[in-house]
């Protein structure tokens, strides 16, 4: 039996100030010491930090894991007014389309002069879209630079390989209900890119049962986790063992810029592949 385990580690960058593009209802202040973020999502949270904005975040959903020392002031579904009030952000990042913010939200946002920063995020291009919207609001060098340097990261994990060999490619996170991911999720984008074929016709997730992963027939299975060790008794029953490659990252659940460094290790699982087919 042969798992291929490949760590993939996020490293943090370096800190700095800075601000953050946004809808807003009033002019943006990107002066550092009058920002004051607040973010409703681990994936805005992963973004603010390594784009060197944590330093200014002063609150947080109760999901963002790596900001646990922030104040929890809500998410879209569920909104802490009073403790939201009393961190008194600048500006706030949610991870939503601008149409579909409103309610509470919106309200307090037009009462205490708080823009609103609302950028759905997918995929690797949403994590880019959200960069960009960083970098053209905030007038600061060492931002700016930070952002270039991370949308080109991910501009390089999308790079197109010339693979000579197309391994059929199905991307599953193995859990009771198992979950495939599509062509247009940020590790299928990546799977893609490196010379991989996705099996699922799907653009986004799709549940699976073990029939429908036997039925697929995939050359290579990865799991992507961050959880390590992890149990795949299951999924061995319905794939060959040395079919399986486990692709660890601690944050490999939540979309940012870290994702880009996941190209090396799926071109890992590709080259090891190719070289037990021949």
């Amino acid at each position: 039996m042969r798992f291929s385990i490949v760590l993939s580690w996020c490293v943090t960058l370096l800190c700095m100030g800075g601000g953050v593009g946004c809808e807003h209802q009033e002019a943006p202040r990107t002066d550092a010491s009058e920002i004051r973020i607040a973010s409703l999502s681990p994936a805005m949270t992963t973004t603010l930090q390594q784009a060197g904005l944590g330093p200014l975040m002063v609150g947080r959903s109760a999901f963002c894991r790596e900001a646990d020392d922030l104040p929890v002031v809500g998410d879209l579904q569920h909104i802490n007014a009073e403790q939201l009030v009393r961190v008194n952000p600048s500006h706030i990042f949610v991870q939503r389309p601008g149409d579909a913010v409103g309610g509470v939200l919106q309200q307090l946002a037009q009462e205490h002069g708080w823009a609103i920063v609302s950028q759905p995020i997918v995929d690797l291009p949403d994590v880019v879209l959200l960069l960009e919207q960083i970098a053209g609001t905030v007038p600061h060098e060492g931002v700016l630079q930070k952002c270039r340097v991370l949308s080109a990261g991910i501009a390089d994990a999308l790079r197109k390989a010339s693979a000579t060999q197309l391994h059929r490619v199905l991307i599953l996170s193995a859990e009771q209900s198992p979950l495939a991911w599509g062509r247009d999720t940020y590790l299928g984008q990546i799977v893609e890119a490196a010379g991989g074929r996705n099996v699922m016709a799907d653009n986004r997730w799709t549940p699976l049962s073990l029939e429908d992963v036997v039925r697929l027939n995939a050359d290579v299975v990865i799991v992507p986790t961050a959880i390590d060790p992890m149990d795949l008794a299951t999924l061995e029953s319905a794939v060959d063992a040395e079919r399986i490659h486990i692709l660890y990252s601690p944050s490999i659940d939540i979309p940012g810029p870290h994702l880009a460094s996941l190209r090396l290790p799926i071109e890992c699982i590709l080259q090891d592949a190719a070289e037990h087919s021949q």
